[in-house]
């Protein structure tokens, strides 16, 4: 039986982030709470940027029906954000992408966290999840029993969230993430 890896870094300092982090300054974190609002939700303790998702007007009040099968389209927020948007595009046209997925941007202030947990349904199984570090340093660190990966700004990384995954912040900045959902013809 082969052991394969759960996380991989495909490339350091794969982009330049920096017109992502400044376009943040004008953009307002949480306006989209379904991940986080939860009292026990793994997400709890991370502010979120939905930059493109399932359009929030589909929502009803079932998150599982929200994330069953659907089309993807960028949120409004996007247009304040173009940076994210070219990096999500560059990042498909790189790895030779079919469809894209949720874009996702979250932070993780000092001291904070992502819990344990696996990504369920339709959206986490059809899928592969890459992040783009926007913010990152040697004391924050992604996950897996057994693993852990400590990023820097603009490295690129790919994870499988069919296992359990978290991450820390142990340091004084905050951590910036982009999560990119892509699949692919492999």
């Amino acid at each position: 039986m082969v052991n394969r890896s759960r996380i991989s870094l495909i490339e350091k300092r794969a982009f330049d982030v920096s017109g992502i982090q400044s376009q943040l300054a004008d953009c307002e974190w949480n306006e989209i709470k379904l991940r986080s609002e939860h009292p026990k939700s793994p997400h709890r303790e991370v502010d979120d940027i939905w930059v493109r998702y399932n359009p929030i007007e589909n929502y009803s009040g079932d998150m599982g029906a929200f994330n069953g099968e659907h089309e993807a389209k960028w949120y409004p927020i996007a247009q304040r954000l173009p940076a994210a948007k070219s990096v999500s595009e560059q990042l498909m046209e790189r790895l030779g992408g079919v469809q894209l997925g949720f874009v996702l941007l979250t932070r993780i202030t000092p001291g904070k966290r992502v819990y344990p947990h696996i990504d369920q349904g339709w959206h986490a199984r059809h899928y592969e999840k890459f992040c783009v570090c926007v913010k990152a340093n040697k004391n924050q660190a992604f996950h897996f029993e057994g693993e852990e990966l400590r990023t820097e700004d603009g490295d690129l990384f790919w994870f499988d969230n069919a296992y359990p995954h978290w991450v820390t912040n142990e340091s004084n900045q905050e951590r910036i993430s982009m999560i990119v959902c892509i699949r692919r013809n492999i």
